[in-house]
């Protein structure tokens, strides 16, 4: 994705120093008006780079912000799940084992979240937006299991 950024950069440039002015800004003489001082590849490489760099920059702060937020929501849940598990304790029979059941799918559901959690911080700052919409896919996932399991008991 930052490759493709650079690139599509690059070109940008390249397209945009390649362009002749508007006739408007034509000499009547047919020779190319300058306006300023000649833009070299040099400043061309320079000014990419610094591109390059402020993309990566921000793609390693939104991972980090998505990454705290999701953070953030597990550790609220856990909370919710332990008030849940004191409920469900006290339950009886048939609902102990709906009960059961449904604990145990909201476990396999909060382990898989934070597995996509664990991913998207060893991911490199280029690469963590192909892995947000599992971790976030993982977590409606949970938060669904959840509500669900509140829901019933």
């Amino acid at each position: 994705m930052l490759r493709s950024s650079c690139l599509l950069l690059l070109m940008g440039s390249t397209l945009v120093l390649g362009c002749e002015p508007p006739a408007a800004q034509k000499p009547s003489s047919g020779a190319p008006v300058t306006t300023g001082p000649k833009v070299t590849s040099e400043d061309v490489r320079r000014d990419t780079d610094k591109a390059v760099r402020t993309a990566a920059e921000y793609s390693k702060q939104s991972k980090d912000e998505f990454m705290k937020g999701l953070e953030t929501r597990i550790q609220e849940l856990d909370v919710e799940i332990a008030k849940l598990q004191v409920k469900g304790a006290e339950l009886k029979d048939q609902a102990k084992v709906n009960w059961d059941r449904k604990m145990v799918e909201l476990e396999a559901k909060r382990k898989v979240a934070q597995a996509k959690l664990t991913e998207v911080g060893k991911s490199s700052a280029e690469a963590w937006k192909d892995i947000q919409k599992g971790a976030q896919s993982a977590w409606e996932e949970l938060d669904h299991a959840f509500r669900e399991a509140a829901k019933e008991f």
